[in-house]
């Protein structure tokens, strides 16, 4: 929306910016100014001959259906002095919001997605970040696993907070990266599934220009690079939980969406040798291993953790309890991701109220899928879980492609290698500090 008015329709107040005068009155807080500022009219006939104008343009976040966000414009007309006093008085008011980067560390994977992160960041965001008066410092991966030294080496000191433009792949390769060099730093046996984490204290926003953009979805509703790009301007955070990894004693990943096995991670496994077919591989190959290979099953134990509610009257659960161990069921799949779904309702943004109740619940979400029946699903809220694949097929050759897929998990759309055929997963409160404003 383009809206021209004149200065005196302009009132700004203590927490708003308000336009009168106009059939519909606009009332702006000031968190939702992009910013402003003084511009002249392009040169014309008439201007050489009677002067250009001088209009302040005011850019701000509308918010629409569907948790859509876009950046409108007001052009303020007046004279130049009264234009300058105007655009002064809203940029001290945007100066005193305390949550607003000012400088940020942009980490952009080009090849992710369709591969247009690079044209969407030179034609849609960097303008956005510098009528915000946002510097960014920019950084490009050049080849696969590129983003982790960029992100290693970053020193996150000399910025306000981190973007990612790709997906929930290139989100994991940063945030694993930092958050684990976190943990180093504060000497923390990072490798105990009971200790207690460092939270990453760097604030860090998605553009999601990748394949699979979850946690982007559960941050701002919706994957529109706009909106995202606006949540950041805005600079508010939350702290979001996360899922972490253990096999063969030691923490192998941390996940901030979903970690599986079974016919998860042999989709994913099947969908990166395809790389050829772009995205049309993420139709192509499930549509493939549902209709033309033999369903995979495998045995397994599995242990479910939670807390121990039996304590006394106003105290807080300290202690685990170790829940039945389910066997007996040939599986296709077991699978965890953030959030609990009892708490995310039915209709429309269920999904995101799951996200945004996570950090206040200890608890996640679990999923076992077995041999297609009448309970082929069943579903659990825990705090923790362990996964021992009990392999019947002794004859496997081990260096065969279906041993190879027995041993991978999917982790955010990444494969992870788990060994001896056992791993634990648990949950991490509040320890990665996301832009967003929902």
């Amino acid at each position: 929306m383009f809206l021209k008015v004149d200065i005196k329709s302009v009132c700004i107040e203590e927490n708003a910016l308000k336009i009168c005068e106009i059939k519909t009155p606009l009332n702006i807080e000031i968190c939702d100014l992009i910013g402003c500022r003084l511009c002249e009219e392009p040169p014309s006939f008439l201007s050489s001959l009677f002067g250009s104008s001088p209009y302040l343009s005011i850019r701000y976040i509308s918010k629409g259906e569907n948790y859509r966000w876009t950046a409108e414009t007001v052009q303020v007309t007046g004279s130049k002095e009264e234009c300058g006093a105007l655009e002064n008085r809203i940029n001290d008011k945007i100066g005193q919001e305390k949550n607003r980067p000012k400088k940020l560390g942009v980490f952009i994977n080009p090849i992710g997605g369709n591969q247009s992160s690079l044209s969407i960041y030179s034609s849609v965001i960097s303008p956005l970040f510098k009528e915000a008066n946002i510097s960014c410092d920019v950084l490009v991966t050049e080849r696969s696993k590129h983003m982790i030294d960029l992100a290693n080496s970053f020193d996150t000191t000399s910025v306000d907070g981190l973007v990612v433009m790709g997906g929930d792949g290139t989100l994991l390769e940063v945030f694993n990266t930092l958050l684990t060099r976190v943990q180093k730093e504060a000497n923390l046996d990072y490798d105990q599934p009971t200790c207690k984490l460092k939270p990453l204290e760097i604030p860090i926003g998605i553009i999601p220009t990748g394949t699979g953009n979850g946690v982007a979805k559960g941050l701002y509703g919706n994957i529109d690079v706009v909106t995202a790009a606006l949540h950041i301007i805005r600079g508010r955070t939350r702290y979001n939980n996360v899922q972490a990894l253990y096999t063969g004693g030691k923490l192998a990943s941390f996940s901030s969406v979903i970690v599986a096995v079974g016919l998860f991670s042999e989709m994913m496994f099947h969908t990166e040798r395809q790389r050829w077919m772009k995205k049309a591989r993420y139709v192509f190959v499930p549509l493939h291993l549902l209709l033309f290979k033999k369903q995979r099953l495998f045995n397994a134990k599995l242990t479910i953790y939670h807390k121990n509610r039996n304590s006394l009257d106003g105290a807080e659960p300290t202690e685990w309890e170790d829940a039945v161990q389910l066997e007996g069921k040939r599986l296709w799949g077991v699978v965890s991701f953030s959030g609990d779904h009892t708490q995310a309702g039915d209709g429309e943004g269920n999904y995101v109220a799951m996200l945004r109740n996570g950090p206040q619940n200890s608890d996640f979400s679990l999923l076992v899928y077995s041999e297609f029946e009448k309970d082929f699903l069943s579903a659990y809220t825990v705090h923790g879980y362990k996964v021992k694949i009990i392999n019947d097929d002794e004859a496997l050759d081990p260096n065969s492609e279906e041993a190879e897929i027995s041993r991978i998990l999917d982790v955010d759309g990444e494969l992870v290698t788990f060994e001896d055929g056992e791993y634990e997963v648990w949950n991490h409160l509040q320890v990665l500090k996301f832009y967003t404003s929902i």
